[in-house]
């Protein structure tokens, strides 16, 4: 392989957590013909920041997870900014607290993730409440924190089977 290939695959490679955090975002806005599922769909953005956050924050940036936050905002039609916020501080914390998580297990990890998405979530749901003057209704917002509690080991199992064969070898740490 020619040194400028293979220069040009590992930039494509480093951006895969930015990118596989985009299509997550894409699956989780596409309509699956359930009523009301748009209402309640996972956080599937939440969920990959902050994978990357901790496991690649070398490649997960705080832009990388304002423009996917943006991406999100711009898309479902939300409050401008508020997903971007939201992902930025989910980066830094997870930037923060990364050397407690990669020594982790799994478990830890999830319980982690817990404690973000039922913070991150209500606190939305309670920021458009305000911008709404009323109270939104909660069993969306309950539905959605347990329909991402349940997917998150399905997304941390493909991130990290990303991670393992396209990023450990190639990019360095």
């Amino acid at each position: 392989m020619s040194a400028l290939l293979r220069q040009t695959n590992r930039r494509i490679r480093a951006l895969l957590p930015i990118l596989s955090s985009m299509v997550l975002v894409l699956i989780g806005l596409a309509p699956v013909g359930l009523p009301h599922f748009d209402n309640v769909a996972p956080a599937f953005a939440l969920m990959a920041v902050f994978y990357w956050s901790i496991f690649r924050s070398d490649l997960m940036t705080m832009l990388g997870a304002f423009l996917i936050g943006l991406m999100l905002d711009l898309l479902s039609a939300g409050p401008l900014g508020l997903n971007a916020l939201a992902l930025v501080l989910v980066h830094e914390l997870g930037m923060a607290q990364r050397k407690v998580f990669l020594g982790s297990s799994f478990l830890v990890n999830w319980a982690a993730f817990a404690l973000v998405v039922g913070s991150v979530l209500p606190a939305g749901w309670a920021i458009v409440s305000l911008l709404h003057w009323r109270l939104l209704p909660t069993a969306p917002l309950l539905a959605q924190l347990l329909l991402s509690l349940t997917l998150y080991p399905a997304v941390y199992w493909l991130l990290s089977r990303l991670e393992r064969r396209w990023l450990r070898a190639s990019v360095a740490v």
